[in-house]
């Protein structure tokens, strides 16, 4: 049974399911505006939308670090609308705060423009692979290759943490290990991992105990373990602390309470133990 985080004053956990799937139809058409963020501009941007009767599907807005812009991606129903996607895209860029505005229609492009990659600010891609893809590719590759497969996904997810946390030192230069190491946590809570809690070793020789409630392999049939997730952990936790950890002993999945947890200790490369996943 999950805990009621609510009471407990932390946030409630919806694991979360990236979908991308596009809404598909004859008038359907993604648009995707750039402009400089500014108080009322997406405001402005859905009042012309709505004064052409065109229905709003589903939209996103992504800000841009540097230079103030922002990208709204939206999908849009124009079967009922007073304009072409031409005018539509016509009126939006004529916008002050629009610096470009693009449109396809979905049913043409499905596959180039909507799934992968995702173009975003021109030149820079990014590719979404959700969570629960990484955990039925963990199960199968176990059970072709065996535990080596694990070990190459166990520094996979490592290699994920330590740029993860670069990414979080950068976004917050003066923060502590605490706040990067609880910005972690919200992190993988964030990308559907499950709600991670560690309690850190405090003496040379003890190990970081590590659980994970509702992990994202959960409902997979077959699955009682993530290499990915222990090594996206030990990354953070190297990246934030400055010492290398493996996995040491056997992990554990409680699948009635749905809890995962496993312990790390400090990487020795004098021991054979401490190199291999045991």
């Amino acid at each position: 049974m999950a805990l009621n985080r609510e009471k407990l004053g932390q946030p409630e956990y919806f694991p979360r399911d990236i979908s991308l799937v596009v809404p598909l139809g004859e008038s359907i058409h993604q648009f995707i505006i750039v402009g400089k963020d500014q108080v009322g501009a997406l405001a402005k941007i859905t009042e012309a939308i709505a004064r052409h009767n065109v229905n709003l599907l589903t939209g996103g807005t992504y800000g841009k670090n540097k230079g103030g812009d922002f990208l709204f991606s939206i999908f849009a129903d124009l079967a009922g609308a007073a304009c072409t996607p031409e005018d539509l895209a016509s009126e939006l860029g004529a916008l002050p705060f629009v610096s470009k505005v693009s449109f396809s229609h979905t049913e043409e492009a499905i596959y180039d423009q909507h799934m992968f990659p995702v173009v975003l600010f021109e030149a820079n891609r990014a590719v979404l692979l959700a969570a629960e893809s990484i955990t039925f590719m963990e199960r199968d590759l176990q059970r072709q290759i065996g535990r080596q497969g694990l070990q190459v996904l166990f520094e996979v997810g490592r290699s994920s943490g330590i740029n993860l946390a670069a990414l979080h030192k950068n976004m917050l230069p003066d923060a502590d290990r605490n706040t990067l190491l609880a910005t972690a946590k919200d992190d993988m809570r964030a990308q559907g991992w499950g709600l991670v809690s560690i309690e850190l070793a405090e003496r040379d020789g003890a190990k970081t105990k590590v659980t994970v409630e509702e992990p994202i392999f959960a409902g997979i049939e077959g699955a009682r373990e993530s290499w990915w997730l222990m090594g996206l952990v030990s990354g953070f936790l190297e990246a934030i602390y400055g010492h290398r950890t493996v996995v040491s002993g056997k992990t554990s999945f409680l699948a009635e309470s749905r809890v995962f947890s496993f312990e790390l200790s400090e990487y020795n490369p004098d021991s054979r133990s401490d190199r291999e996943l045991t």
